[in-house]
């Protein structure tokens, strides 16, 4: 089975109000961003020493805002892992696009580097709704639009978050009946999480009522994709027919896969490890420094959970014991059927998957099942 590969660039313009992830804002200090590049093809070399010239089939530029990138940064990326790693003749090579960095230009350079998919951060259309989760930037134009998917030579993707403060059913389905009507190949669809550690969650005080509203308004986007043809495929991701992101599928389907940079996690020979996350330590360090971890059995089990029950289709009692080694427990059985009693979780052909209802509670769920292994 082929790896895939994850390029961490943790750099930001500005940082959005809800955003918790770690990330540092570098305006136009291009200076510590080249650094960066530079210890990133070291960093392929390094793991290239360590277990070969691996087979791998998609590569993915992740972040931050992997877009503030000069696509001669990118070019560079590309062909380093193309020295060191066997990519074969079709890999999916996708870059995540801050509006900001939707230039001609950009959309050229990066294409020509081998990026064939662009998945562009709309997030809302909406002025207000932008102003209320703090985002960064004007709305998208209708000429913004029309430089995106009129460019060749990529698969279009587009982000857009549900779950606003202030965000009504109408406003979110404006939002999807305007991205839509330019078929995208893939739709990302985020439910805002507010972290009381993030400038949104110390301004914003959610009502007992705003779980509800969320629920609702995930249900009508759902509905509303799946209307427009789009294939629910895993809790946030819908795409046309065939278009599914292979590199995410990946990491679903516990499939191995090499990360590169700071605070970048990799699944390789059963073990997980990851990077330091401080961009200084990552720069300045002589020696690459992993944290590693050891898979047990509990926590296979834990991740099989985590991974599998985020896709529509679900899992099976033979691929359970395909990824674990054993049965399903009859405790977790006894679960899973008290699940299906409270109409969360659904059995189709031999596979629990979750239901439209449990969608909305998957992290419950997934704990409540996975408790006693931690």
């Amino acid at each position: 089975m082929k790896s895939g590969i994850y390029i961490h660039i943790p750099f930001c313009r500005n940082k959005c109000d809800y955003c918790s992830f770690y990330s540092i804002p570098v305006n136009n200090n291009s200076d510590i961003i080249e650094s960066y590049v530079e210890k990133l093809l070291k960093e392929i070399d390094h793991i290239s020493g360590i277990y070969g010239r691996a087979d791998a089939d998609t590569i993915y530029f992740g972040g931050g805002t992997p877009s503030i990138l000069k696509p001669g940064q990118v070019d560079k990326i590309i062909s380093r892992i193309s020295k060191n790693f066997d990519l074969g003749s079709d890999p999916e090579i996708t870059i995540e696009m801050n509006p900001h960095d939707l230039l001609r230009e950009k959309l050229k350079g990066f294409t020509q580097a081998g990026v064939n998919r662009i998945t562009l951060g709309v997030q809302s259309l909406n002025t207000e709704m932008r102003k209320n989760i703090g985002r960064r930037g004007g709305v998208l134009t209708e000429s913004d639009f029309e430089l995106f998917f009129s460019h060749g030579g990529f698969i279009r993707c587009l982000d857009i978050m549900a779950g606003l403060p202030g965000q009504s059913r109408s406003l979110l389905l404006n939002d999807l009946e305007r991205v839509t009507s330019y078929k995208p190949e893939h739709i990302s669809l985020y439910l805002l999480s507010v972290d009381e550690d993030t400038p949104l969650g110390r301004r914003f005080n959610p009502d007992d009522n705003f779980d509800n509203l969320q629920a609702d308004l995930w249900g009508d986007a759902m509905d509303f994709l799946s209307e427009k043809g789009y294939i629910h495929y895993e809790i946030s991701n819908y795409a046309l027919p065939g278009f599914e992101s292979r590199h995410n599928s990946k990491y679903w389907d516990f499939t191995p896969f090499f990360g590169f940079g700071s605070g970048a996690h990799s699944f390789a020979d059963g073990k997980r490890y990851s990077n330091k996350l401080q961009v200084s330590d990552y720069i300045n360090n002589d020696e690459f420094l992993y944290d590693f971890e050891a898979l047990t059995p509990e926590s296979i089990i834990v991740e099989f959970f985590m991974t599998f029950l985020r896709r529509m289709k679900g899992f099976s009692s033979e691929e359970f014991i395909s990824v674990t080694g054993v049965p399903i427990p009859d405790s977790v059985i006894a679960i899973l059927n008290a699940f299906i009693i409270e109409e969360m979780i659904e059995i189709t052909d031999g596979r629990y998957h979750l239901s439209k209802k449990g969608l909305f509670y998957t992290d419950s769920i997934i704990y409540r099942l996975t408790e006693q292994f931690l």
